[in-house]
């Protein structure tokens, strides 16, 4: 896409394949839904699949990639835990169509800040790839443990799915935005954020204007666990202007990704 105009929206967490916990959407569903939505790129990883093959889950996506290269990228998925997974990583990472590493703490049973992880975050930082945390889970990911790691290493780019909004506690909302004024390179998605209202949260962060967050906020929907018609409601009716709501739409992550 390099010198191109950027798509009108970029969704920045996406998700293609089957789940090992019921649900899934293919590539002509999640198509469907961007086009019916205005979506013109989305960043897309594997859910965890039901045979637990992150490297098949993974070619999978990579094949989906190069059949849409206008509609699509990829974030490589690991489970940190498993003998061979940085290996996984490397290899993906050295694609053109990865641009992203995606953890979930949760399904992989992990906290975000345990030593465990860190040789994922050391790949990171030696390829320059940003990682996506799912975040927001009671003990494993929540804001202040994104927070930490992101403070330890500060050469690599964070993202908090749903701001970290997951546990829907005002603490919660309080330690999500501390995260994001005390580390410029952490940066949040709009997925599914759940408190102060449509838009509230976000406006918040862009209202905050601590170390330029509203240059760290992008749209990401977590289709299909999130619907797109919701997920872009969040930010067109954010009390925040035009130009802001087209930093989180598609240029936060255009420049992020570089796409």
């Amino acid at each position: 896409m390099q010198g191109k105009d950027p798509p009108a929206i970029i969704d920045v967490n996406a998700h293609i394949g089957v789940s090992a916990y019921g649900y899934g959407q293919s590539r002509a569903q999640c198509l469907r839904s961007m086009n019916k939505f205005g979506i013109g790129l989305s960043v897309v990883s594997c859910f965890t699949p039901p045979d637990l093959s992150f490297e098949k889950a993974n070619r999978a996506l990579e094949e989906i990639v190069r059949q849409n290269p206008s509609r699509f990228r990829a974030s490589v998925r690991i489970d940190p835990r498993v003998n061979g997974s940085q290996k996984t990583l490397r290899k993906f990472l050295n694609k053109r169509s990865f641009v992203c590493v995606s953890l979930n703490p949760f399904e992989q049973a992990f906290k975000v800040n345990d030593p465990l992880a860190k040789s994922t975050y050391e790949v990171a930082e030696r390829t320059g790839a940003p990682v996506m945390i799912e975040s927001g889970y009671p003990l494993v990911s929540l804001p202040l443990q994104v927070a930490e790691v992101a403070k330890e290493f500060k050469k690599v780019n964070f993202i908090m799915t749903h701001s970290g909004q997951l546990l829907a506690s005002g603490q919660s909302e309080a330690d999500a935005l501390f995260a994001m004024s005390d580390n410029r390179n952490l940066y949040c998605d709009t997925s599914q954020v759940i408190l102060s209202g449509i838009g509230g949260f976000i406006k918040r962060i862009v209202d905050a204007d601590t170390k330029e967050s509203q240059n760290r906020i992008m749209f990401g929907s977590n289709s299909p666990l999130g619907e797109l018609s919701v997920e872009l409601m969040r930010v067109l009716k954010a009390e925040i202007t035009q130009n802001e709501k087209s930093l989180i739409l598609s240029e936060n992550a255009n420049k992020l990704f570089e796409i």
